[in-house]
């Protein structure tokens, strides 16, 4: 296996210091500006810095997954970002989950190489002319796409709509700001979402241009040594996410679209609202016919933790060989501190391997009855319920062992305080090695974090043709598929659903498919930080009760489960948009806020 960017050079720490210009020997706090720009090694080191800020682990949220500020899950620890989010805790002037200062630190690395890492000066092959001229092409391949990554982390963040209704970005970062540029406050607008987007896709553009394909062979500067770096896929990929968020309801200015309570809003201007969407889909198609795009790759367990081989589906991943996940999420009797665990609500979101929903009759389940036996619905839940969730009788790991959520159980929260709040532990990204945290004797193993995977292009695609054309079994003249095509690959092969009837009755309307798009990507991209955006973008509830289960062993050795609340959300309308930071708005008066934290 070959893994890099985990450690780089410490060119950045140093970017800003004074020193002077003669190549003395020097210690490393006497090394500045114009040695950084003068030792390739160096130089790399500021662009490294910017991969670096991109976080490794997938729970990376104060330790923690997204999802849990989401349907999808809830966290133990009450102190942590997400659970602070959760009740509320987001206010004008603290975002618990906000990203300004770093990502925009993360900008000016970038563009500080920009600036001077492709000059004459710096060599990064002083023999071959050519060579270093290969190898510039691809580092700014490489600048434009973290440039771009950058702009929409914080774009996804604080994109939102304004009091006067118009969808708004934020202040784009075309060049190293300098601190005293940086003080002229005033100076710094938010454009419009679409004109943000605009530049992000524009780097983008130029990402694909100069990026490789794939990093292979023995080559040392193109070869799979450098796996890990940035490609063209990586680049589309992104791409395609953004031009997605940009044509979702919660970004159009309020004459198209206008957000009328939680989980509800209006279209105002059918015409201009799809449009958008048969651009966006246009475009996203483009993407699909590009090398290496067009098959789905579902992820497995094994591609994610305990990794021997890399999926193919990876544009862009991080990586990891540690267990601190597990020592987050494990479930206390195998020493973990189990910080996410999975809510009812999830499992319930799951089909049934006949393609029905769990909470459809039709899926040989009644959910209705108080008295049902939930290991029932259990054993028919499609092959994605396994490699997300694991519940109570389910084997854990390699340990041989069911898991045991009854009161007095070893899994439940009477063995510890820190035990699941919903019955359910986390099974995605954790490793099947049950003694990985055995304090005699502990273990590591390879994880992987998918940021951008080729299949969600398909995901991407599915949503805007729905959207665009109205008909998901149409297939558009130009299109490589039709959205229908698509979700049934993806239910065939995730899921083990192969005679959809529900799939085929999904399909008579835009409405009722999209509803099934949106419960796709739920569960293809569970713990990988989507939900929450996805829910923000097409104005979905945020405010729903969290479900959990209690388990009880009767005096027969069976067990019954009672559905309870195990936590109210308390979003608000204004939570769909985030607020600015306070101290920025202070300094800035021209910087316009989103709407509710005006």
């Amino acid at each position: 296996m070959k893994h890099i960017l985990g450690s780089c050079v410490l060119a950045g720490l140093f970017l800003f210091c004074a020193c002077d210009d003669t190549l003395d020997t020097k210690v490393t706090w006497q090394i500045g500006d114009s040695d950084t720009w003068r030792v390739p090694e160096l130089a790399q080191g500021v662009l490294y810095k910017a991969y670096n800020g991109i976080a490794n682990r997938p729970d990376c949220f104060d330790n923690n997954f997204l999802d849990c500020a989401t349907d999808n899950a809830v966290t133990n620890l009450r102190s942590s970002s997400v659970y602070k989010l959760n009740m509320g805790g987001m206010t004008a002037f603290n975002n618990p989950i906000g990203n300004w200062s770093n990502a925009y630190n993360m900008l000016n690395y970038v563009n500080s190489f920009l600036e001077n890492g492709l000059t004459d000066q710096v060599q990064y092959n002083r023999t071959d002319p050519e060579v270093d001229k290969q190898i510039k092409l691809r580092l700014e391949g490489e600048s434009y796409f973290l440039r771009a990554w950058w702009h929409f982390e914080l774009l996804k963040m604080y994109g939102g709509k304004a009091k006067n209704g118009k969808a708004l970005g934020i202040p784009l970062a075309d060049h190293f700001i300098s601190q005293d540029e940086a003080a002229q406050n005033g100076e710094f607008l938010r454009p419009t979402y679409q004109a943000t987007v605009d530049f992000i896709v524009n780097d983008l553009d130029n990402a694909i241009e100069l990026l490789p394909n794939v990093y292979q062979g023995d080559d040392l500067e193109f070869g799979n040594t450098q796996i890990g770096r940035a490609t063209k896929a990586a680049a589309a990929v992104l791409k395609s996410r953004v031009l997605l968020y940009s044509a979702s309801p919660a970004m159009q200015d309020d004459d198209v679209t206008k957000i009328t309570g939680m989980g509800q809003f209006e279209i105002l201007n059918p015409t201009v609202y799809q449009a958008k969407w048969e651009a966006v889909a246009k475009e996203i198609n483009k993407i699909l016919g590009m090398e290496g795009f067009g098959t789905y790759v579902p992820v497995t367990a094994s591609s994610i933790a305990d990794v021997q081989t890399e999926s193919s589906d990876y544009a862009f991943r991080k990586y990891f060989n540690s267990n601190l996940l597990e020592g987050l999420h494990f479930p206390p009797f195998y020493y973990g501190s189990a910080r996410a665990t999975p809510s009812h609500n999830l499992v319930k979101a799951f089909y049934a391997k006949n393609g029905y929903p769990a909470t459809d009759v039709r899926s040989g389940v009644d959910l209705s009855d108080p008295d049902f036996d939930l290991t029932q619905l259990y054993a028919v839940l499609d092959n994605r319920f396994a490699l997300n969730v694991y519940y109570h009788s389910a084997t854990f790991g390699d340990s041989g062992q069911p898991l045991d959520m009854s009161e007095g159980g070893k899994d439940s929260p009477s063995f510890s305080e820190n035990a699941t709040r919903t019955g359910y532990y986390l099974a995605k990204f954790v490793s099947k090695k049950s003694a990985m945290l055995n304090p005699i004797q502990t273990l590591n193993s390879v994880h992987y974090n998918p940021l951008l995977r080729k299949s969600e292009v398909l995901l991407n695609f599915a949503e805007a043709a729905n959207e665009a054309w109205g008909n998901p079994t149409v297939k558009v003249e130009g299109c490589l598929y039709s959205a229908y095509e698509i979700l049934k690959t993806i239910r065939s092969q995730a899921g083990g659903i192969n005679f959809d009837l529900y799939l085929d009755e999904m399909a008579q309307s835009k409405d009722s498919f999209r509803k099934l798009i949106q419960n796709e990507r739920r569960l293809e991209f569970t713990f990988e930080n989507h939900r929450y955006f996805d829910m923000r973008r097409w104005v979905l509830p945020l405010n729903e009760e969290v479900e959990g289960v209690a388990v009880t062993r009767k005096e027969d050795g069976t067990f019954s489960f009672k559905v309870q609340k195990v936590e109210q959300r308390k979003y608000e309308v204004k939570n769909y948009f985030m607020p600015l930071p306070y101290a920025e708005l202070e300094k800035n008066k021209n910087l316009m806020n989103n709407q509710g934290w005006e």
